[in-house]
Formats: structure tokens, sequence, C-alpha cells
């Protein structure tokens, strides 16, 4: 199949790589292992060969390896889920798969609440995975965070039941909608809470109500899909779905798929420089908060610039080429 090339994205941020890479990824093999989150050895040399550890220790250079771990578990955990619920069949099948999925975020969001420790035996992979998962992470954020996080959390499942639904239709959404609801449903906006945690931040639970920050945190989270978007699409292309950024665009304007590109490139590139603007005109809280808010909105660029330079030069997962430049 032909694989479209890809012009180079803006996104001016320092590239960078956590040093504890290997040492955290040996740990996320084990652990996967362990909760037996993948079939066969044959799967997980699939999944590992994608490198997910890679990914957040683009996103998280500075986090201790303890954090780094915790965080490459999470991401290998959703992922692989990702695949599990995009493997959709037709009528029947995605209504029982939109039941299944509310039964798992009701377990899933009750071992957060109640701190629940549900083991292996009784709970099976992916709970004994989240309860343990949990019992790590909740240790290095405040209980505001904590609020926060399953928040973000609660409202990317129910993202994805509306994601559910447009598959049970068998119809796209607007290129509007799609736009609301997709930072949402893939997690994006729920790693930037991520990172306050993994990158061990301590910021008052007012600074994430100011309007700014939370612009600048949906700025981060949209540029990070249509980024992915733009990575995926020839692979998405090939399993038949069209629910992507470059689809929609071509659909809704009736043009190219070399223009619809080019369309979704501009809107990625036209957002970074809006975070970028908009970082240079922060609130100020105070000195101490001010200083700890600039080194948090660093670390939202860094998320920016290492999903990129992770699905360019790390993981076999998406198929493409781009464009040489002069």
């Amino acid at each position: 199949m032909y694989t479209h090339q890809l012009p180079g994205l803006y996104c001016p941020f320092p590239i960078t790589l956590n040093p504890n890479v290997d040492k955290a990824d040996r740990h996320t093999t084990l652990w996967v292992k362990k909760h037996q989150l993948v079939p066969n050895e044959e799967t997980w040399t699939y999944y590992h060969r994608q490198k997910f550890t890679w990914m957040v220790a683009r996103m998280f250079p500075t986090a201790d390896l303890h954090a780094l771990s915790i965080a490459a578990d999470l991401n290998t955990l959703l992922f692989v889920l990702d695949d599990q619920f995009d493997e959709h069949g037709e009528g029947t099948d995605v209504i029982k798969q939109s039941k299944q999925f509310e039964k798992l975020v009701h377990a899933l969001i009750g071992i957060m609440k109640h701190n629940r420790q549900i083991s292996f035996e009784k709970g099976g992979p992916v709970l004994s995975a989240v309860s343990d998962f949990w019992k790590r992470i909740r240790k290095l954020g405040n209980l505001g965070w904590q609020v926060r996080f399953i928040e973000s959390l609660q409202q990317a499942f129910a993202a994805n039941l509306w994601r559910i639904e447009q598959v049970s239709r068998a119809q796209l959404p607007t290129l509007e909608e799609y736009m609301k609801w997709r930072p949402i449903f893939s997690g994006a906006s729920f790693f930037a809470y991520l990172l306050e945690a993994i990158e061990g931040f301590s910021l008052p639970d007012y600074v994430f109500l100011d309007g700014t920050v939370q612009q600048l945190i949906q700025l981060c989270s949209n540029t990070i899909c249509w980024a992915n978007d733009l990575f995926s699409f020839n692979k998405e292309l090939e399993q038949g779905d069209e629910m992507n950024i470059v689809m929609l665009i071509r659909n809704t304007r009736d043009c190219t798929i070399d223009e619809a590109i080019t369309a979704a490139v501009q809107i990625h590139d036209e957002q970074v420089k809006a975070f970028e603007r908009l970082s240079r005109r922060l609130p100020s809280f105070g000195a101490i908060t001010d200083a700890e808010l600039r080194r948090y909105i660093d670390a939202l660029a860094v998320m920016m610039k290492g999903n990129i330079d992770w699905s360019v030069n790390d993981t076999e997962r998406y198929h493409f080429t781009m464009l040489a430049t002069a």
C-alpha cells in the first residue's frame, strides 16, 4: 500500500530522553508478564518493538527510575487496552463491547477512588495491574492531584464510550465533534496530570483552575493528538478506520489526502504557536509558585516534542515517511 509522506511538524522544543529508559523498560517487561497482560511471548515481542517506555522517557526526561517505571507500566497497559477495544465488531458485538467497557471503567474508577487492592486471582490481569499501578502512583501526588487525575481519567473513559457509539452507528463524526472529543478519549488530557506526579511538581490546586493554565493543557493535549493522527493514519486506513483528523478533513473539504495532510499539519502547527504565545503570558501567583508553574509549562512543551520524537525515531507502531528537508 502507498504510504503518504509527511512534512515536518513545528515543535521548537528540546529533544530529551530519560537516562533511566532501559532500566524502566526491563521493569515494565517483568510487570506485563507478572500481570499476564498479553497472552504469549510472541504478542509481547510485537508490543515491545513499539517501545512504549521510550515514549514516556521522552515525555518525562527528569523522572527518577521509580516514577518512570510507573509511567511506562501505565502507558503500556493503555496501548494494550486500546488495541483490544479497537478490534470492534458489528452490531450486537459493539453493544456488548460498550457494556464490557462500562463494567471495566466502573471497576477501574472504584479501585482509584477507594484505594482497593485487587489480586490477579480475584480480578484478573487488568484490574490487578491497575491496582498495583494506583498503589504506587498515589504516593507521588497529594489528594488534590488524585482528584484531578481520577476526574481526567473518567472523562477519557466517557469519551471512549462516545467513540464506541460512533462505531456502532457506522457513522463518522463531524470534524468539529472529532476535534472536541479526540484529546479526551485518547488519554492525552490526563497525561498532563500524570506529568504532575511523575515529574514531581508541587503546585497549589487553584493553579489548575486558572483559565490560562487550562488552555495550555488543552493545547498540549490537542497537538499531541493531531501529531499522532498524522503519524497513524496510514496504519488506520489499512484497518478501514477513518476516524482520524486527516480523513475527516478530506471528507469534509472534499480534497485529496495530500491536501488534507497539509491542512492537518497547519492545524497542529498553529496550535503549537498558540501554546508558545500563551506560555509567554502566564498569570502570577507569587514568586515561588510562578517559578514552579514556569517549569510545569516547559514540561508540557517537552511532552509535545517527546511524542513527535518517539513517533519518528523510536516506535515501529506507525507506517509513514517524512519528506526530506532542505
